[in-house]
């Protein structure tokens, strides 16, 4: 029954690499001074004995160095801490022996303690935690010789032995293992709580009498380690790297651009390979502990089956790191194609077991958004956007077929990741794979938008609703394009915007009751255009394709089509700053006078007109009164001087650069700058 929902692993573990990587060398401070010696010293009841420490009992530990983060606590005092915060007590008298084990108020006092010590300083709490851990261990350890030494006397007489007193649970460690998750300290606190985890395995794999109360790991243990690794690679390829390792560097053979992997991307997917690697692992311990179970009691067990939280970890290591590359948008697909795999053989050999539903893998909207994210955050491939929007147009083909009630409707987020990749690779002038311009790629982002209008037009998907961001991406794509087409492009993309804001004000006014004004508040909210998306019309009009390109060689015609088409071009610009002034939730800011100067000076002929243009729109500038005053002290900052002084409306530094670049004369110039003055 249960080979069919096993054989989708084990064709995966086949075909990654089945190897352990090898661990990096972690530099160690000296030994602890409790585990140093082979043998322990306890203080029980019975008076003070040494406690010998097994193979399996070993416990290594990095002692808590306080100035490696520059904390204010010393070592010394660290340890006095640790010390004083595992008190013994009294070991409980328990009077049957199948009776669980009671946790000791040392226990409790040890998990208040980790807890505190995460919420204060994540950084140095790992150390702290791991240390106390390690005391906690060699003390539990003297209670398990003593209950040993009690069952050995009282084994001839016949009578029950209670169990020990357990200091040091599963919970206790998984503390610590969340201490290391948690201390962003990358690479070395995902190879410490993996070591952690080991250390357990073994612990309770061992053949002693007291072996069935040691710390056994569960799902948490491995969740939490793989959310380690998983931190790490985010981390770790976010450092920069080291200056020997300079090789983020764009180089050309052949004609051909190639990219060069940094080393902070080597050691991020290093990490995430380590994750992968230990959901491998939770899959083959969750299978042979499956097979002891059905052996012994015929019954099913998923204490530690992975389930999609903890694929979706592994996927997030994959799509999280920085400067992500091919490979890793490769290994998130295949981590996906597992998933539906163990999910097709689960479901459909034994969906049921005694009342357990086996089905635990599923890939859910959160996995598709993590694949999506891997394949748009490959900023070096030119088939990024285009898979990830295939990516996006099957799930949202799956989500009209269902998906076994499990909720995968795309949302506005999914088709944003793949609107700023195609943004982005607009951005960045990079073709696709059957060499289309940016253009097409601008197109494609507007194309993401109708669909998205589109679908928030049908009842059941209200998920699916175009927000100022939606639209912004688009704003920002055919800006970036410098296409000669692009003012109109962007121009219709934004009144698209304005008449999506009224009439979701329109509807939220028609609102008769308060539950249909509570449905509407949130729509409402979702679109309205700010003052930069203005600036970024106008901006785009300004630097529009063939705008400030040399006239010289021009005869009467072309010159002449081409003062039409710049005329027509800053036209819409003009249009543009007449709607913002117009509006009554955006105000026009010195950005917004700063680039029409500058589309005066790039899209009219150099006339006197154009110069009376300019003073006009200066004169407009420092009248209208800026969306918030400014204050009347002028830090000596430089972004404080960069703003407008007191009275001066919405001219800064920036507008009166533009003046003068437009105006020829010095004496215009003035004459306008004194005007200004006076009516400062």
């Amino acid at each position: 029954m249960f080979a069919a929902s096993t054989s989708a692993s084990r064709a995966l573990l086949i075909n990654s690499s089945r190897r352990r990587w090898p661990l990096p060398r972690i530099p160690h401070a000296e030994p602890s001074p409790s585990l140093s010696n082979s043998n322990a010293k306890y203080c029980g009841r019975n008076g003070c004995s040494n406690v010998p420490i097994s193979q399996h009992y070993t416990f290594s530990t990095i002692p808590f160095d306080g100035n490696a983060f520059d904390s204010n606590v010393s070592p010394q005092s660290q340890s006095e801490e640790s010390e004083s915060s595992i008190q013994k007590s009294p070991t409980q008298n328990v009077t049957i022996a199948t009776e669980l084990p009671e946790y000791s108020a040392s226990s409790q006092k040890f998990h208040r303690q980790i807890q505190q010590w995460i919420s204060t300083n994540p950084r140095i709490a790992p150390y702290k935690a791991e240390e106390s851990l390690a005391r906690l261990w060699v003390e539990q350890q003297g209670l398990f010789l003593e209950w040993e030494e009690q069952k050995t006397r009282v084994s001839s007489g016949g009578a029950s032995v209670p169990p020990p007193t357990i200091l040091l649970t599963t919970e206790a460690v998984n503390l610590v293992l969340q201490s290391w998750c948690y201390s962003k300290n990358g690479e070395i606190a995902a190879e410490r709580a993996e070591r952690l985890l080991h250390w357990m395995e073994d612990l309770h794999s061992s053949e002693t009498i007291a072996h069935e109360f040691f710390p056994k790991p569960n799902y948490q243990s491995y969740a939490t380690t793989i959310d380690a690794w998983s931190r790490a690679a985010a981390c770790e390829s976010s450092r920069p790297s080291p200056a020997n390792c300079g090789i983020e560097t764009t180089t050309k053979s052949g004609g051909r651009s190639k990219h060069v992997v940094s080393h902070a991307t080597k050691v991020g997917f290093d990490c995430a390979k380590r994750a992968e690697d230990l959901l491998m692992h939770m899959q083959r311990m969750h299978e042979q502990q499956l097979a002891k179970e059905i052996e012994h009691s015929g019954k099913y067990s998923s204490e530690i089956q992975p389930d999609t939280r903890v694929f979706n970890l592994v996927l997030k290591s994959w799509c999280a790191i920085q400067g992500g590359t091919k490979a890793s948008a490769i290994r998130a697909m295949r981590i996906l194609d597992l998933m539906q795999e163990l999910h097709h053989h689960q479901s459909m050999s034994a969906p049921e077991w005694q009342g357990i539903i086996m089905s635990k893998i599923q890939p859910n909207l959160q996995t598709y958004k993590l694949v999506l994210m891997g394949w748009a955050d490959t900023t070096h491939t030119v088939e990024g956007p285009d898979r990830a929007e295939e990516i996006l147009r099957h799930l949202l083909s799956m989500s009209k077929a269902g998906n076994l009630g499990v909720e995968i409707m795309p949302d506005a987020d999914c088709f944003h990741i793949v609107m700023k990749a195609h943004a982005e690779a607009v951005r960045t002038k990079r073709k696709g794979d059957n060499g289309s311009a940016p253009v097409e790629r601008a197109q494609k982002v507007t194309s993401l938008l109708d669909w998205m209008e589109l679908l928030a037009l049908r009842r059941n998907t209200s998920k699916i609703q175009p927000t100022t961001e939606s639209y912004r991406i688009a704003l920002s794509a055919w800006a970036w394009s410098h296409h000669v087409d692009a003012p109109k492009e962007a121009e219709g993309i934004l009144y698209r915007m304005i008449r999506a804001c009224d009439v979701n004000n329109r509807d939220e006014g028609h609102a008769a009751d308060e539950n249909a004004a509570m449905k509407h508040k949130s729509v409402s909210c979702a679109v309205q255009p700010e003052t930069r998306d203005f600036n970024t019309l106008i901006n785009c009009c300004s630097f529009a394709r063939k705008v400030g390109a040399d006239k010289s060689e021009d005869d009467d015609d072309s010159l002449l089509e081409r003062q039409l088409a710049h005329q027509e071009i800053f036209d819409i610009a003009e249009g543009s700053l007449m709607t913002l002034l117009s509006l009554p939730y955006a105000r026009p800011d010195s950005a917004t006078f700063s680039g029409i100067i500058r589309a005066c000076v790039n899209l009219l002929p150099d006339t006197a007109d154009r110069d009376d243009r300019v003073i006009e729109m200066f004169r407009l500038a420092y009248r209208t009164t800026p969306a918030t005053a400014p204050s009347g002290r002028i830090s000596s900052t430089s972004s404080e001087r960069m703003r407008a002084p007191p009275g001066a409306g919405c001219v800064d530094s920036n507008v009166l650069r533009q003046l003068r670049h437009a105006l020829p004369s010095t004496e215009g110039y003035i004459r306008v700058r004194e005007e200004f003055e006076k009516y400062r």
